[in-house]
């Protein structure tokens, strides 16, 4: 029987994803895979931009175009032998497609076309090769706070994210996660900057305790999230 487990971490822009997976990675045990935004950075027009930088810039004309690439780079970053008993990779497919791609689905970034050309390659590239994750860790962070940690690191790609979008990626990641049944979630208050030692502790109990059938527990589940987290961020406007 294979024993390795399969762990997405998951959540909003500048929500901790980057300082979680560093610390994971210290672990022997621990195989890490990292969102690959440096290949997205690498894809360059003449005008010398990448890829990242004009979805932000122009969304309606790059939203297809990016988050074909997202999914193709996320399939080729995971498109290896696991070596060791524990992955997590950052962020996943479904984040895409019901996060960020729904963002641009919703807000017509994408138009009809793209959108169901969308809907068809994903849908059966999901089947064909994604099985699905042992359990998800979903780092919830108030949108306030991460941008202020967006604007601490400043990355010039980022330059450009605003409270309302970030308010937006996150109603998206409660909705999802609130929808989906398939795996345990195990849901981490990110919004203290150094509670690093605590959310270890939670992430290695999660990983230790969680079944490795496909068996859905329930208890484990945050059917309830939504009471828990600030109503303020289901009733934003979206510019």
């Amino acid at each position: 029987m294979n024993q390795n487990k399969w762990y997405l971490v998951e959540g909003n822009i500048g929500c901790g994803k980057t300082t979680l997976l560093d610390k994971l990675e210290k672990n022997n045990n621990f195989e890490v895979i990292r969102e690959p935004v440096d290949l997205w950075l690498q894809i360059k027009g003449s005008d010398q931009k990448n890829l990242l930088q004009q979805f932000y810039e122009e969304p309606e004309r790059y939203a297809y175009l990016f988050q074909t690439m997202v999914f193709k780079t996320r399939l080729e970053s995971l498109d290896h032998q696991q070596v060791k008993n524990f992955r997590f990779s950052e962020r996943s497919i479904w984040t895409d497609r019901f996060v960020f791609g729904k963002s641009c689905i919703n807000l017509k970034k994408m138009n009809d076309l793209e959108t169901n050309s969308y809907k068809f390659w994903f849908n059966w590239l999901e089947e064909k090769f994604f099985n699905k994750p042992d359990g998800i860790i979903y780092l919830r962070t108030d949108p306030e706070k991460c941008l202020e940690r967006i604007r601490e690191r400043a990355r010039h790609e980022e330059s450009t994210v605003s409270l309302e979008y970030l308010k937006e990626i996150h109603n998206y990641h409660e909705e999802w996660l609130n929808e989906w049944k398939q795996t345990p979630i195990l849901v981490v208050d990110n919004n203290n900057d150094n509670d690093w030692d605590n959310i270890l502790n939670q992430v290695n109990n999660f990983v230790d305790f969680t079944p490795i059938t496909n068996e859905y527990d329930e208890n484990l589940h945050f059917h309830n999230m939504r009471l828990e987290y600030d109503m303020q961020f289901k009733n934003f406007s979206v510019l």
